[in-house]
């Protein structure tokens, strides 16, 4: 029981530090955030070897992607960057598999908490900001000269004022991500009757999707209530009438998406948005010319965008802000690992659909609710990829390695009679 209470912790610290790592950034800087980074590492290694994991038995396609990103140290245009940015996957992958070897009941509950407590803490974080703070609030760790914009700011102070809020993450479309997640495992957890307070953490992810005001976590959103309800209809009538329905909504779909093309500036008007999508037309024009510079292994791994580094410091720049990511993690990995990355890229997204779907083939009547969650996970993150990057590189990617993990769960854990069995899916 203690060993799976000092698992418990260390998951929930992995999973926080990843959600709102610039959280940790903001108050004591990336040096002290990074001591953290490889203490943490150090703690995940050191339970994977007293749980006698076989690391052997990795997935391929993981193992080929780390592999490629820790050899493009060798070509990357800052190698310093790219093997900074190597280790820190490496972590990733080793954070992931630890965590997989939990029971999946554990999972969930370390997922529900982690975010429902972000999310608490974003609230009453910006709720402090809006009351106490003469404007919006800036990174502790560094000094901001009078007058920067508060595109810079941890938090704009904007919660009594009607604006879109940020949280302790400092950016409203991860804040808008992370409600997401968190309302899905609040749902898929609610169903199955494993909360009797469950209206708050449905209703708390709500409240914070509608103070973030993300349109890209929109569109995420509805593609997880239409997969929601498909998931639905199967369970309830599978068969030619699952079928039927199924064909429908495609086809609505595929309207859909051809009328939003065609009045993407009405639809952009509509979202209170530009019809550039902030400037990622240009950042995505920037990333593609620097990626076939070097289109079959890449520029080098980064992860997510080191500040410090040219050119990606001003790679990603819109008027006087300079983000730290493709807003795309397809033109992202092309960029860092080209079509080679792509490509592994790809199975590993493929590997994670098929054992979601196969854990919701497999499951029992009572399972799908539970067994729900990763497949709805999956989409949103999916469809959140196409306009954002970071998500993907920080925990969206440990959830994407444990999916992909998922179906060799008995292959990966070990021996040991105290070790539990992977069961990311069942």
């Amino acid at each position: 029981m203690l060993h799976q209470r000092r698992r418990a912790a260390l998951a929930t610290w992995v999973v926080v530090n990843a959600a709102a790592g610039d959280a940790v950034r903001n108050v004591i800087g990336y040096p002290a955030w990074g001591v953290l980074v490889v203490a943490t590492f150090i703690w995940v290694s050191v339970e994977l070897v007293l749980l006698r994991v076989r690391l052997s038995r990795v997935p391929t396609s993981i193992a080929l992607f780390s592999v490629l990103a820790v050899a493009s140290a060798s070509w990357a245009i800052s190698p310093s960057a790219s093997l900074l940015g190597s280790v820190g996957l490496l972590g990733m992958v080793a954070s992931a598999i630890f965590i997989a070897a939990l029971p999946y009941r554990l999972i969930l509950d370390v997922f529900h908490w982690s975010l429902q407590g972000l999310l608490l803490a974003s609230l009453l974080f910006e709720l402090l900001v809006s009351l106490t703070v003469d404007g919006p609030l800036f990174p502790l760790w560094s000094d901001y000269p009078p007058g920067t914009t508060a595109e810079f700011s941890w938090s704009s102070g904007l919660l009594l004022h009607g604006g879109r809020i940020q949280g302790v993450m400092g950016n409203a479309n991860l804040l808008a991500m992370l409600a997401l997640v968190a309302l899905v495992v609040a749902t898929c957890r609610a169903v199955a009757g494993l909360d009797r307070r469950w209206p708050l953490w449905v209703l708390m992810p709500v409240v914070m999707l509608a103070l973030a005001r993300s349109a890209t976590v929109a569109f995420a959103l509805l593609a997880v209530a239409i997969i929601g309800g498909l998931i639905v209809v199967w369970v309830r009538w599978r068969g030619a009438t699952f079928y039927r329905v199924f064909a429908i909504v495609i086809a609505a779909g595929l309207v859909a998406i051809g009328l939003i093309i065609a009045n993407w500036a009405h639809v952009a008007e509509f979202l209170n948005r530009d019809a550039d999508l902030t400037g990622r037309f240009d950042i995505w024009g920037r990333v593609v010319d620097l990626a076939l510079s070097s289109p079959v292994v890449g520029v080098g791994y980064l992860g997510y965008w080191q500040p410090w580094v040219p050119p990606f410091d001003v790679l990603g720049r819109v008027g006087d802000v300079a983000y730290l990511q493709a807003h795309n993690v397809w033109l992202d990995v092309f960029m860092q690992l080209g079509m080679v990355g792509v490509i592994l890229w790809a199975a590993m997204q493929w590997r994670a659909m098929v054992n979601c779907l196969g854990a919701m083939y497999r499951s029992r009547p009572e399972e799908y609710a539970m067994n729900a969650a990763p497949l709805l996970l999956w989409v949103a993150f999916f469809v959140q990829g196409l306009a954002e990057s970071r998500p993907w590189i920080e925990y969206g990617m440990i959830l994407l390695l444990i999916f992909t993990i998922g179906r060799r769960r008995r292959e990966i854990v070990p021996r040991a009679p105290e070790t539990v069995a992977i069961s990311t899916v069942r």
